[in-house]
C-alpha cells in the first residue's frame, strides 16, 4: 500500500480526485491535512508521499520530488495572500498561518526584499479577523472565500509579489516522497492521477464549487487559468532561486540538494 498525504484545498484536488474515481487503480490510502501537518507526517513515517510545501524539501533530508508534477502559479495565485491594515512598507507585526510552511518563508522574503521591513512574526490559527486584532497583517493560505475583507485592508498576493521580484513562477508544493518508500509504481500512479485531473478540470471545479460553497466561476478560473500542475525547467529554476533566498535570509541552515526521482 502507498500512503498518500494531500492538502485539503481546491488546488490539490486535480492531483488526487482520480483516486476516488471509477477509473482509479493501485492500493493507496489518502490522508488529508494542512501542509505543516503533512510535513510532520512525512518525517514520522506516517505517510510515504505528500503534495507538501516545497519548503519541507529544503530542510528535511531523505525526501525526493516526484517528477513533472507541482502546484505552481505564474503570477497572482489568489489563495496565498497577506492582508494588512497598514501600507506594506509600514508593517511591524505579522500573524502567520500555522497551516503554512512555504508561504510563511515567502512572506518574510518578500517583505524584506520588496518593502524593506523586518516585522515581528507570530504564528496564528488561520482566522484573519483575530489575526488583525493584534497584528498589522495576517497571512492566510488556501481560503478562496476571502475576496472581500473590508475596505481599509490592503491585500497582497504573494504569487504576484514573487513574480514582480524575480520574474519567475512560484512552486508552492510538489509531491515529496520519502526516498526509502519511493518506487516506480508510486510515480506511475501519481502521474496517472495528475493526467486525469488536468483533463477533468471543468468537472472538478463544478464538483468542488458545490462542496466548498464557492462560486463556480471562481473555481474554474482558479483551476484552469491560475494553477499550473507541471514541473518544467523554469519551475525547477524558480524553486532553486527560492531555496537560495531561504538560505540567504537564514530560514534554512544550508541548501540541501533536492533530488528528483527517476521516471
Amino acid at each position: 500500500m502507498i500512503r498518500i498525504g494531500s492538502v485539503p484545498y481546491l488546488n490539490g484536488k486535480p492531483l488526487v480526485d482520480w483516486f476516488h474515481s471509477e477509473r482509479s487503480e493501485g492500493d493507496v490510502k489518502i490522508a488529508y491535512d494542512v501542509p505543516s501537518q503533512l510535513a510532520m507526517m512525512l518525517r514520522s513515517g506516517q505517510i510515504d508521499v505528500a503534495n507538501c510545501s516545497i519548503f519541507e524539501a529544503f530542510q528535511q533530508a531523505g525526501l525526493a520530488v516526484v517528477p513533472d508534477i507541482s502546484i505552481s502559479a505564474d503570477g497572482a495565485v489568489k489563495s496565498v495572500r497577506l492582508f494588512s491594515k497598514v501600507p506594506l512598507s509600514k508593517i511591524r507585526s505579522v500573524a502567520l498561518d500555522t497551516s503554512s510552511l512555504t508561504s510563511s518563508a515567502l512572506t518574510r522574503i518578500l517583505l524584506t526584499e520588496s518593502f524593506g521591513v523586518a516585522p515581528l512574526y507570530r504564528h496564528h490559527a488561520p482566522d484573519i479577523e483575530s489575526m488583525l486584532e493584534d497584528n498589522d497583517a495576517g497571512l492566510i493560505i488556501g481560503d478562496l472565500k476571502l475576496f472581500d475583507l473590508r475596505a481599509d485592508t490592503i491585500v497582497f498576493d504573494l504569487g504576484q509579489g514573487w513574480k514582480d521580484l524575480t520574474g519567475l513562477p512560484f512552486v508552492y508544493a510538489a509531491w515529496l516522497a520519502r526516498e526509502d518508500r519511493a518506487s516506480t509504481e508510486m510515480t506511475r500512479l501519481l502521474t496517472n492521477a495528475k493526467r486525469w485531473g488536468v483533463e477533468h478540470l471543468e468537472e472538478i471545479a463544478a464538483a468542488w464549487s458545490s462542496k466548498m460553497n464557492l462560486p463556480l466561476d471562481r473555481c474554474r478560473e482558479y483551476l484552469i487559468d491560475v494553477m499550473d500542475y507541471d514541473l518544467k525547467p523554469v519551475q525547477i529554476h524558480a524553486l532553486q532561486v527560492f531555496q537560495r533566498k531561504c538560505r540567504d535570509h537564514g530560514l534554512i541552515s544550508d541548501a540541501l540538494p533536492v533530488p528528483i526521482l527517476a521516471c
